[in-house]
């Protein structure tokens, strides 16, 4: 009985080996090109200092990652940096609005990290996601109140 070489040997790969950001890119142009989309020609690559972003911000959300990889699907330049990261690191980036992502504390207990002050002085659009909705309430006035469920709660805001 002949041995049978394995699948993946018998075609010819299209994998490329690279991060999971560039490798998802990668197979959806393989994809849109088998099913006879056409390639368009890369945009003309912007200077740092023409550059515009997003800045979301890490309170230690599982979910910044895929926050921050939604936003660059919709063309958008964003980074990802750290709760507490230094005014002179975000200036770089010219700022066009932020995110606040979730995490795993309460802005109720002692020594919760809060958004920097930068946030609130640019005066640009902020979206605040489970912990960053509750970073934002607190920092502008509002209370933040455990939910009888220990989660979620209705709340009307005034």
């Amino acid at each position: 009985m002949a041995k049978r070489r394995p699948k993946q040997l018998q075609e010819k790969s299209l994998r490329v080996a690279t991060t999971g950001d560039i490798e998802v890119s990668t197979y959806l142009e393989i994809a849109k090109e088998i099913g006879g989309e056409q390639p368009t020609a890369p945009e003309e690559a912007v200077s740092g200092a023409e550059r515009e972003a997003i800045v979301v911000i890490d309170f230690g959300s599982q979910y910044s990652l895929l926050i921050a990889r939604r936003v660059r699907e919709c063309q958008v330049y964003c980074e990802l940096v750290p709760h507490d990261a230094p005014w002179e690191k975000i200036a770089t980036l010219n700022p066009r609005g932020f995110i606040l992502s979730g995490g795993p504390a309460s802005v109720n207990d002692p020594n919760a990290p809060l958004a920097p002050a930068y946030v609130y002085a640019s005066h640009l659009p902020v979206l605040g996601i489970c912990y960053g909705m509750q970073v934002l309430t607190k920092q502008l006035g509002g209370q933040v109140a455990r939910a009888q469920n220990g989660n979620t709660a209705m709340l009307s805001c005034t």
